[in-house]
């Protein structure tokens, strides 16, 4: 037998009586007042919620806003290779210290995919446009062709930061 058994039986007459007057109003009030504290908690975590959401939205969306201004100072600039370039050698620095943890074959092989990707923005590109073509045409591509191996780092930065 179990001790609550053992208290049941010992304590029979206890059972056996009615509550006292007004025993099931003040469970009702207790009730009340319980399921009151489960509302605000559920209230106040959603409202948590939802500025932490707003928080991570616009973080994310102040982000995405200073890397739309870089791409626009550098296709701005006057000698666009060299602003590319400039962001391109912050993002490898960036990732050379990301990768400082890193065992030794892993971090030599992403610092070799860095360096080929400079090693390509750093080529003579420029040298492969048709000379006929006009130059807000070339410099479009070539805005395009740097922008892309600037995101090709920033991608490195983010899957080392996951």
């Amino acid at each position: 037998m179990n001790r609550l058994e053992e208290y049941i039986r010992d304590h029979k007459r206890l059972f056996d009586e009615e509550p006292s007057a007004g025993h099931f109003e003040r469970l009702k009030q207790k009730m009340t007042r319980k399921q009151g504290r489960i509302i605000a908690f559920r209230w106040a975590a959603s409202l948590a919620a939802s500025i932490a959401l707003l928080l991570t939205a616009s973080i994310l969306w102040q982000n995405a806003g200073n890397h739309n201004e870089t791409v626009l100072l550098c296709d701005n600039a006057i000698d666009l290779k060299m602003c590319y370039m400039d962001k391109m050698n912050v993002v490898a620095g960036q990732i050379e210290t990301l990768v400082l943890d890193f065992d030794l074959w892993d971090r030599q092989d992403v610092m070799n995919d860095v360096q080929n990707i400079m090693d390509a923005a750093g080529s003579n590109f420029e040298s492969e446009l048709p000379e006929e073509l006009p130059d807000d045409m070339a410099k479009v591509i070539l805005a395009d062709y740097y922008r892309q191996n600037l995101e090709s780092l920033e991608l490195i930065v983010q899957s080392i930061t996951k």
